[in-house]
C-alpha cells in the first residue's frame, strides 16, 4: 500500500481508538474465531461509526483477519493485545496493535490489505472494527491456526521478547505500528552463532545482539547479500540469554511505499 494513503487512514482512525476506548475496565462482547461475523456498527456524533470486541486466543499460533464486505465499502479491523496506548502514533511509543485489515478509498481499495495474518500468543486480543458515514453492516472474520515457526506478537520489548530455537526459521514482519521485534536465544556454552534476516522487500533494518543486561555485543558485525534482502552475521558468545532486536523507522519516513516488511529469521550455531 502507498504510505501517504496509509498514513492518512491510519491517523484518522488512531482520532477514533483514543475517542472510543474511554472506559478501561469496560467489558466487551466475546466473538468467535473462525467465523464471519455480521455486525452493525453504531455511529457518533462525528459521523464515525466503531465497535470493540474480544477474541480468545486458545494456544501460540497465527491469527488473520479478514475482510469480508464488498469492494468500495470503508471498513478497517485492528486486532489489539491489550488497550494500552492505543491510537498513539508516536514511533517510540509501544504500540499494542499488532495486526491490522484495511478497505478504503485512500488504499485504492487494495484487495492484498483486507486481510493480515499475525503470529501470536494464548491469550485475550482486542478487535476494533471501523467504517466512516452511514450505519451499515460489515463482514469480517478472525481466524485461528496453531502454528510455532512464527514471532508471537507483541514482542517489541526484551521483556516480551519471542523465543526461538536455534536452527529453526521463524516467519514475521515489520509493520506500521510495530517496528521493532525482539527474539531470545539462549546457549548452554559458549558458541559461535550466525543471525539470518531474509526480507521480501527493500525496506531498510537494523538488527542488533544484546544480553541479558540490556548491552550492545558490538561483536556482531552484519553484512547484507542478494541485492540487500538478506543480513547474516556471526559473533561469539558466552553461555547465557541473548536478544536479537529486528527493527525499522522507515515507515514514518518517505523512503518506502509499503506499509510492511515480511522477513524470516533463524538463529543457528557455526564454527
Amino acid at each position: 500500500m502507498k504510505y501517504i494513503g496509509m498514513m492518512a487512514v491510519m491517523v484518522m482512525i488512531s482520532v477514533c481508538l483514543n475517542s472510543t476506548i474511554s472506559h478501561a475496565e469496560e467489558v466487551y462482547e466475546t466473538i468467535p474465531l473462525n467465523k464471519t461475523l455480521s455486525k452493525t456498527l453504531l455511529m457518533d456524533e462525528n459521523k464515525e461509526a466503531g465497535n470493540m470486541y474480544q477474541v480468545k486466543i486458545p494456544k501460540d499460533g497465527v491469527a488473520k483477519l479478514q475482510i469480508e464486505s464488498p469492494k468500495n465499502k470503508e471498513f478497517t479491523l485492528f486486532l489489539m493485545s491489550s488497550l494500552k496506548n492505543v491510537g498513539n502514533l508516536d514511533p517510540k511509543v509501544n504500540s499494542p496493535i499488532i495486526s491490522y485489515a484495511i478497505s478504503s478509498k485512500e488504499a485504492d481499495y487494495n484487495k492484498s490489505i483486507m486481510t493480515d495474518s499475525v503470529g501470536v500468543k494464548k491469550g485475550t486480543y482486542y478487535v476494533f472494527a471501523y467504517t466512516e458515514g452511514n450505519v451499515e453492516k460489515v463482514k469480517f472474520k478472525v481466524s485461528f491456526k496453531a502454528a510455532s515457526n512464527y514471532e508471537k506478537e507483541n514482542n517489541n520489548t526484551i521483556k516480551t521478547a519471542t523465543p526461538i530455537k536455534l536452527g529453526s526459521t521463524y516467519k514475521a514482519d515489520i509493520k506500521m505500528y510495530d517496528m521493532k521485534d525482539y527474539y531470545k536465544v539462549t546457549v548452554s556454552k559458549k558458541t559461535k552463532l550466525q543471525i539470518t534476516i531474509k526480507k521480501q522487500l527493500k525496506a531498510p533494518f537494523k538488527i542488533a545482539l544484546q544480553n541479558s543486561e540490556k548491552q550492545t555485543i558490538k561483536q556482531l558485525k552484519m553484512k547484507t547479500l542478494n541485492n540487500t534482502l538478506t543480513h547474516t552475521g556471526t559473533v561469539t558468545v558466552d553461555k547465557g540469554t541473548y536478544y536479537v532486536n529486528v527493527s525499522s523507522g522507515v515507515y514514518f519516513g518517505t523512503s518506502s511505499d509499503y506499509d510492511k516488511a515480511p522477513y524470516t529469521i533463524k538463529v543457528n550455531t557455526t564454527k
